[in-house]
């Protein structure tokens, strides 16, 4: 949604097809010439590191209380160790349980009835699937470790990572590389990564006095974003509304034509009018309303 600016336009095009209309199509571009367009047209997502950064350590966190003693798998996989010390306990101290449930239940009645081959069966089932499930969440959450480890530098990686596979650009050392005006080394230093270390910027003309406000918006989404993570790390409730949701005010409800929804919307409670009711005379003689009619069920309402 970030569209180019005109300059970083005219410098991709340079950057991509100058060598060509040079007769010098098999020429790459200098690396760093290549990365120095790139930070620049992209120098407003750069700044989405530092948030984007805070964004990943939180989902870590939550990665990692979803892999260590707070797993669900976890608990409720050692619900059976539970329920084994519970009956450990239970013979222990038979004689006192046995006497406070005979007297608060009366003496049962003994089941001569044993445990079949087909619930022996059905317990081990649930037991290799319940070990099959938490070797499944172990190993995505393990997947998702890593995903997030390599997407915490990302946006100021992508330069890097469009100039080697995108542009293809040659080697750092290569003095046989397109780098603007011919085929040669590329001389100025490449710039550091946001807006505003693209003040002098050879290759970009970039005003850092005008950050993009599509990107300031996201910026402070990250920050919403991790902030709700942080509150639920901690054990507070925390409502996870859609950031959409919250710039999309009322219309996430099902859409509807505005004469069904106008007629629908009229019948609702909320915006009818409310209905007057004539009030009868104390004599008894009439009713003060629109019509001369008797209407009896403004009796039964006033009652």
């Amino acid at each position: 949604q970030v569209s180019l600016s005109q300059e970083c336009t005219r410098a991709i095009m340079k950057l991509m097809y100058c060598p060509h209309c040079r007769g010098m199509a098999s020429v790459k571009p200098c690396t760093n010439y290549c990365l120095n367009v790139v930070k620049g047209c992209l120098a407003n997502q750069a700044d989405l590191n530092t948030e984007w950064k805070y964004l990943m350590d939180s989902l870590m966190v939550v990665a990692d209380r979803i892999d260590g003693p707070y797993n669900v798998d976890t608990v409720i996989g050692t619900i059976h160790m539970r329920i084994s010390e519970a009956i450990s306990n239970l013979q222990e101290n038979k004689d006192s349980v046995t006497a406070k449930v005979f007297q608060g239940c009366g003496n049962p009645k003994i089941s001569t009835k044993g445990s079949s081959s087909e619930d022996k069966k059905r317990r081990g089932k649930v037991t290799l699937e319940a070990k099959s499930s938490a070797q499944a969440l172990e190993m995505l959450v393990l997947d998702a470790k890593g995903n997030l480890t390599a997407l915490k530098t990302y946006w100021i990686t992508l330069p890097g990572s469009l100039c080697s596979k995108k542009v293809m650009a040659s080697s750092g050392m290569d003095d046989k590389c397109w780098n603007g005006m011919t085929k040669g080394s590329y001389l100025p230093e490449v710039m550091g990564d946001g807006l505003a270390n693209q003040i002098n910027n050879p290759e970009v003309e970039v005003d850092i006095t005008k950050p993009d406000m599509i990107i300031r918006q996201q910026i402070m989404q990250l920050k919403i974003m991790t902030n709700r993570l942080g509150n639920a790390n901690i054990g507070n409730d925390v409502d996870f509304q859609d950031a959409s949701d919250d710039m999309s005010g009322s219309g996430s409800g099902d859409s509807c034509p505005d004469d069904v929804c106008g007629k629908r919307l009229s019948k609702s409670p909320s915006t009818r009018q409310p209905e007057t009711h004539a009030i009868p005379k104390q004599s008894g003689h009439g009713i003060n309303g629109a019509s001369s009619t008797p209407l009896p069920s403004a009796f039964l309402l006033l009652l």
